[in-house]
């Protein structure tokens, strides 16, 4: 049912972006023949003449009332009924089974793109935390030494020569998968931008989960000078709420409790990903949403949790390099979410 929910809301936004230019259009047409019969004296010119879309303000507008008042009220009402006559499905709920703890023996995944001046130290950081075991580098075509570091730094380096950060991700997780056994595989990016301590806060709710995601829209563990400005965070927030809508819940007004779909630092379990790894096809940059998607599905359970966001080491590659390209980006994300 979720999917006519993602549509009703997508369109009532453009209906309602369309009933405002015209609204405006109109009042400002109707302010201006106004002016001309209380202000003679400043001889205004007569108003120009109304364009065809214009003439349509007026029919435009009472449907706008009957829309958002009648039409919109009973689509969701009728969503609702269609899901309660469905039920919930309680028998595809999967209870995860339990994880020992403290956790080890975890293997992470990073993925590079002439990484030279950040993959070091990237890997530092999860190699001094005791939960780490090992770290693999997926080489996405990298030009520089980056390869050449992570292997330094005791990292298992795996190329990758179908360029796109989907396809590193695919080709680290298919690896870790196939060639650890690790119950737990995390990744991540070797740029820097996240804080390796954070995974600290995930196993706890691995737990409790079959994947575990991280969310860059808190204020106050995001740092000055990373690419989270306005337009990313409120992209990322509409985005996640299009999720929501997508696999509705109406207890919780969501099956998952999303604010962003871009953060690339996630953990998972190994069955989990079993499961889904075949069905994971993108290749491009709104590869972390599918990802999401396909785990929930799957009828797995997704938490998310806030982590730190700083400055990359080094030029961004994806949605921070230009403002164009994120829109790009929102745009495959949005038809990734809405057509699924």
């Amino acid at each position: 049912m979720a999917r006519p929910l993602v549509w009703l809301f997508l369109g009532s936004i453009v209906f309602a972006g369309v009933t405002v230019v015209l609204g405006v259009l109109h009042a400002a047409r109707d302010a201006w023949i106004l002016a001309r019969f209380t202000l003679p004296a400043a001889d205004l010119p007569p108003p120009p003449a109304l364009p065809q879309l214009l003439a349509w303000a007026g029919p435009w507008l009472a449907f706008a009332l009957w829309y958002f008042d009648i039409i919109v009220p009973v689509g969701v009402l009728m969503l609702l009924v269609s899901d309660l006559l469905r039920g919930k499905h309680p028998a595809r709920w999967r209870v995860p089974s339990p994880l020992p703890w403290p956790m080890a023996n975890v293997t992470v995944v990073l993925t590079a793109y002439n990484d030279e001046a950040s993959i070091g130290p990237a890997i530092e950081e999860f190699r001094r935390l005791q939960e780490i075991g090992q770290i693999i580098v997926v080489d996405n075509n990298c030009v520089d030494r980056t390869a050449e570091v992570a292997r330094s730094r005791g990292a298992t380096v795996i190329p990758e020569t179908k360029q796109g950060y989907g396809f590193a991700c695919r080709a680290g997780l298919r690896y870790a998968l196939d060639r650890t056994d690790s119950p737990i595989i995390a990744l991540a990016e070797g740029d820097m931008t996240f804080f390796a301590e954070d995974i600290r806060k995930m196993l706890p709710y691995i737990g409790h989960g079959d994947m575990v995601v991280g969310t860059r829209t808190s204020r106050a563990l995001t740092r000055r000078g990373s690419q989270m400005d306005w337009f990313t965070s409120w992209g990322n927030l509409f985005l996640a709420f299009l999720i929501r809508l997508r696999y509705w819940d109406w207890t919780f007004l969501g099956r998952v409790q999303l604010t962003d779909v871009g953060c690339t630092f996630r953990v998972i379990r190994r069955e989990s990903l079993a499961r889904i790894i075949d069905r994971l096809t993108v290749g491009g940059m709104y590869f972390s949403p599918h990802m999401i998607l396909m785990a929930l599905r799957d009828w797995d359970t997704v938490i998310e949790v806030p982590v730190q966001f700083r400055a990359r080491v080094g030029q961004s590659k994806g949605a921070g390099s230009s403002r164009l390209r994120a829109i790009r980006i929102g745009l495959e994300m949005l038809w990734e979410i809405a057509l699924h």
